[in-house]
């Protein structure tokens, strides 16, 4: 067993979606809240991945996510899978704190594509 810290990043503000470094590992992962003190702060821009595969897994509240124009809720204890090339984003909060594990196949910075 080992266990990996996770490197410190500056990020846009409280509750970004930061894709936490930790280290010698290939995939990108994050655990975000989002509530009422940052939710003005807390903006996702829509991307697609390269060749990473990126899972959201809800752990309370509810949210929506849009992949390729299609709006999908995002519920407690639900897992999203958004496949290479398929542009997204979370578009809004609808039940807050919410929550949510984010993981990305790959961490290699050249992989997300701002839209």
């Amino acid at each position: 067993m080992k266990i990996f810290p996770r490197k410190d990043k500056t990020v846009r503000g409280l509750g970004n979606f930061y894709f936490g470094d930790y280290g010698e590992i290939p995939i990108g992962i994050s655990q975000t809240r989002i509530d009422t003190n940052n939710l003005d702060k807390s903006k996702d821009t829509a991307h697609y991945h390269k060749k990473g595969t990126e899972f959201y897994f809800t752990i309370e509240g509810k949210a929506i996510l849009e992949v390729e124009g299609n709006e999908i809720e995002l519920n407690e204890n639900q897992l999203a899978m958004v496949e290479p090339g398929e542009k997204h984003y979370v578009k809004r909060v609808i039940k807050n704190p919410f929550s949510v594990i984010s993981i990305c196949t790959t961490k290699d910075p050249d992989d997300k594509v701002i839209v």
